[in-house]
């Protein structure tokens, strides 16, 4: 499987706006998904990564919530409070998963791309086109509210390099990972995938 490369994009992108249901913590499907993977150890994209080809923070829908409000009233424990016209999010409860952080005020959470923009670019999201880009930096499958601590701790980094500082959620955190890995049709590093390996060792037996 090394040198393998990952397709252009997805056969069907998944639609950005739409709900997702909680990750799932099967360890039998996540080993499925883990040996899916195709590994590139020496990835070579044909062009630099530049954030600003990855716009964010999109009102994909037209409904006057963007992305990371959808997020926010998506993962909030308790009814979101959000101000109209514009849909603001101004409180609701939540609880980061990277560090057990409970907060009620959005402006301490961080909208994190589960498996970072920066990544995928070098795993293949490179050859994509802008609207697969855009689809995917604002996927509700992708974005994880976390506290800026955690996020900006975290950056680009992948399993091999940074772990959630709370062990109990790296089984939710590697399946996650794989899951869009696999449904994007990303690569891997062999070091990435024995780290997610790792991660899904914790999971609870099947």
């Amino acid at each position: 499987m090394a040198g393998a490369c990952a397709q252009a994009s997805p056969a069907a992108v998944p639609s950005p706006t739409s709900v997702t249901s909680p990750p799932t913590t099967d360890r039998q499907a996540a080993s499925v998904d883990l040996a899916a993977l195709t590994i590139d150890d020496q990835p070579a994209p044909r062009t630099p990564y530049r954030r600003e080809e990855w716009p964010t923070w999109v009102d994909i829908d037209g409904d006057g919530c963007d992305a990371r409000s959808q997020a926010l009233i998506a993962q909030s424990l308790t009814p979101a409070q959000v101000v109209e016209p514009g849909c603001k999010v101004v409180a609701g409860d939540w609880r980061s998963p990277y560090d057990g952080v409970e907060t009620r005020d959005p402006s301490d959470l961080d909208a994190d791309h589960m498996v970072p923009l920066e990544n995928v670019h070098q795993s293949g999201g490179w050859q994509w086109d802008a609207a697969t880009r855009r689809a995917y930096a604002n996927d509700q499958g992708v974005l994880v509210m976390v506290t800026a601590h955690a996020n900006r701790s975290k950056g680009s980094s992948t399993p091999a390099e940074w772990r959630p500082a709370l062990e109990s959620d790296w089984c939710a955190y590697a399946t996650q990972w794989v899951r869009l890995k696999v449904q994007w049709r990303l690569t891997a590093t062999t070091r990435e995938r024995d780290a997610l390996g790792q991660m899904l060792d914790t999971c609870a037996p099947d």
